[in-house]
């Protein structure tokens, strides 16, 4: 990416995901994301995870730290300051990068997820689904496209896939601290001959983006941040009808391991799914089956 060295994995059409994701604030939601997301049925798909906590208030160093379990393919940077969400995002790739740069090239990501902490893994074949999309080797990113703001597609920042080797390109831009802070990104990926593939994320329930959830944890937590500044904190869902109700559903089920005092016991149901998935793949007990996406 511009201005930046980032690893150049190449694209063996055998999909490797890094989820990345960026944490102000929003720790509770983060919870929920990882819960869903141990809940997925192709979880070998799953190379690595990295959270980067934008300087959250204290308290939340328990649950963070506990998700960083030997074998749990979870790496955890923590930034003093919030850095905005966009340097969050670089900071974790940068970090993604010295994390993988040892392994053997089969070993390494070649497929970045940048996930929002207040999205919930709904359906079960989702990273398959996504991992899908790459299966036409023209594909360099895939996400749910709007068309009205941009003079090209762009898709949604909270819940986007793009390609490593794509995004290593010295002339592709990073993350801005913007709105729309993959816009860049996807405009010269676009540029330079990359398609991008329209994959349903909200529409077609296979996740549910709660939207604006930083902003109204940062009005609580650190109200004179100018993060709190911003005037809407209420969620939308995506537009998703009984996004709300979806929801208050799905949190329901967990609410055992998000009541307070059960971080830990949080954390370690994430790092136990993710280390028996690992254990399985390695063992070749793994289905590796992928669905396309509907509605794509």
């Amino acid at each position: 990416m511009l201005g930046e060295r980032n690893l150049d994995v190449p694209w063996d059409g055998s999909p490797r995901i890094a989820l990345l994701c960026v944490n102000f604030h929003t720790t509770d939601y983060l919870k929920l994301m990882l819960l869903s997301l141990a809940r997925q049925a192709h979880l070998d798909l799953l190379q690595q995870v990295v959270i980067v906590d934008n300087g959250s208030a204290a308290g939340d160093e328990e649950f963070l730290n506990a998700l960083q379990a030997p074998g749990s393919r979870i790496t955890v940077v923590h930034n003093r300051k919030h850095r905005s969400h966009a340097g969050g995002m670089r900071r974790g790739l940068a970090a993604l990068d010295r994390l993988e740069e040892p392994r053997p090239e089969h070993e390494r990501s070649n497929l970045l997820l940048f996930c929002d902490p207040d999205v919930l893994f709904l359906r079960p074949d989702t990273l398959a689904a996504v991992a899908a999309c790459f299966d036409d080797p023209a594909v360099s990113h895939a996400g749910e496209m709007r068309t009205h703001l941009r003079p090209m597609p762009e898709a949604q920042a909270s819940f986007l896939a793009v390609r490593r080797d794509w995004a290593a390109r010295p002339s592709v831009s990073p993350w801005v601290n913007h709105g729309s802070p993959a816009w860049w990104m996807q405009r010269d990926l676009q540029r330079q001959g990359g398609k991008g593939a329209r994959f349903p994320s909200n529409a077609g329930g296979y996740i549910l983006h709660r939207g604006r959830s930083a902003v109204a944890a940062t009005k609580t937590a650190e109200p004179s941040h100018a993060y709190a500044t911003a005037p809407n904190a209420s969620p939308h869902f995506m537009g998703v009808t009984d996004g709300a109700q979806v929801w208050a559903k799905q949190a329901a089920e967990y609410a055992d391991l998000l009541a307070p005092g059960s971080a830990c016991a949080a954390a370690r149901h994430v790092t136990d799914t993710l280390r028996e998935t690992r254990t399985r793949y390695r063992t070749g007990q793994s289905s590796g089956r992928r669905s396309p996406p509907a509605g794509a």
